[in-house]
């Protein structure tokens, strides 16, 4: 006899379209450097520059987390400037057991005056601290595009955890811009 194994579908455990405001927390420790472009949530206006920047739809709806949502009157007018933004969300319990993964959708864009300095990078805090992605940024035109990534956050079962982005303009005075949206917890 044939036993046919069905795959489970992943339970979700926490999930944020973005579309209203739940308590995400710009600068949660108060240690943030950035003075402009810092994380936001709310309807993103496009820039461009030598391609897109900042993305002016979301994946989802029409709210994201964006580093400074407005456009002005040049790509570089509300873009990450003079160091690191971060935003987090609200409390996650997580269940004790299963394989548990985060999983968004984000971009990261810069102009050709970046380095590998600037970043995005997403965080897990709860009882410790970890990066659980990174994209660096290169002295090279990146456009913005979304992606869809997922993290395993298993060493965080039974906690509730904290999910931080953060955007660094750390190279001096290079464009860049950062999205996410459609942020999501599971267990399988």
């Amino acid at each position: 006899m044939w036993t046919i194994a069905t795959a489970v579908p992943p339970q979700t455990v926490w999930s944020d379209d973005l579309e209203s405001a739940t308590a995400w927390t710009a600068n949660p420790s108060g240690t943030d450097t950035a003075t402009l472009g810092l994380w936001e949530r709310g309807d993103p206006e496009a820039t461009t520059s030598s391609g897109n920047k900042q993305l002016g739809t979301a994946v989802s709806g029409s709210n994201d987390l964006v580093t400074g949502r407005l456009a002005g009157a040049s790509a570089g007018a509300y873009d990450v400037d003079g160091g690191i933004t971060s935003i987090q969300s609200p409390p996650v319990t997580l269940p004790s057991s299963g394989v548990l993964r985060v999983s968004f959708s984000w971009y990261l864009a810069h102009g050709s005056n970046s380095s590998s300095a600037d970043f995005f990078r997403v965080k897990v805090v709860g009882g410790t601290t970890s990066t659980v992605f990174q994209q660096l940024g290169a002295a090279s035109d990146r456009d913005g595009a979304w992606a869809a990534s997922t993290a395993d956050i298993s060493a965080y079962a039974g906690q509730t955890v904290r999910i931080v982005f953060e955007a660094a303009d750390a190279s001096g005075a290079s464009l860049l811009e950062a999205g996410v949206d459609d942020v999501k917890v599971t267990r399988q």
